[in-house]
């Protein structure tokens, strides 16, 4: 089987995978609640606009940045409709902006809807910048989510709060890596998988344990663990990738 082969098939089982796991349990959430149908249709289809992009990005194709934004769209929707202020807001002046910025800048180096990035390589000045950034991404968000649950929290910082805000500042490094075609992005992109898996896994266990609905939490398990498998893939494609724009360099 050749590569471009055994890509498409694994693709195909990266979006088909997560639309039955996701049809599953919006079926199963609906059956409980009728009165969600809109919304919980709504999450399903920004579910797999933000997988689909993945896909797309992991080929190095430009119409990541276009199905990201929309879905991007819908989960600030969501998450402005359940109140989660600080992501929210991360998604309304960070996440969707950034999907533009991506665009334009990929467009700069010559990528289109017919041809993939030109990927480039990290150096150690990078890597120094790429580090000063997260720590300071992280400050911020673990700043706005204290300073947004203050009232609630009292004294003790909870562990996820903590927690959360090393996968927020993983995944805004990320972004900016993706933005300018590093392939490293997604050695980051494979830490904030791993993270995010075992956060849904610690919310599905404690809905377990309190006799409390999981479902949501197991989709977002489902969805971190295909792109997780798709970023593996992704490491594969973007070497590939960096070494043919080396050698059209020599």
């Amino acid at each position: 089987m050749g590569e471009k082969k055994s890509t498409e098939l694994f693709n195909y089982f990266i979006f088909f995978g997560m639309l039955i796991s996701v049809l599953i349990v919006s079926i199963l959430k609906i059956k409980a609640n009728p009165g969600e149908t809109t919304i919980q249709i709504v999450a399903a289809v920004g579910a797999m606009f933000g997988v689909t992009s993945t896909i797309l990005a992991a080929q190095g194709k430009i119409l990541n940045f276009v199905i990201g934004g929309l879905g991007a769209v819908i989960e600030t929707y969501l998450l402005w409709r359940n109140g989660t202020t600080s992501m929210f807001l991360l998604y309304l002046f960070y996440f969707i902006p950034m999907d533009v910025v991506g665009f334009i800048s990929w467009r700069r180096k010559g990528t289109t809807t017919h041809n993939e990035v030109k990927a480039q390589r990290m150096n150690g000045r990078k890597w120094f910048y790429v580090a000063l950034g997260y720590v300071a991404a992280v400050c911020v968000a673990f700043g706005v989510s204290y300073l947004s649950a203050k009232s609630d929290i009292g004294s003790a910082v909870p562990a996820k709060m903590i927690t959360d805000a090393l996968a927020t500042g993983a995944t805004i490094i990320a972004i900016v890596m993706m933005t300018f075609a590093f392939v490293e992005q997604w050695y980051i992109w494979t830490l904030v998988n791993l993270s995010n898996m075992a956060l849904w896994a610690v919310a599905i266990i404690t809905a377990s344990r309190e006799g409390a609905d999981s479902g949501y939490a197991v989709v977002m398990f489902i969805k971190y663990f295909f792109y997780l498998l798709n970023g593996l893939n992704a490491i594969r494609i973007w070497m590939r990738l960096s070494r043919r724009e080396e050698d059209l360099q020599i």
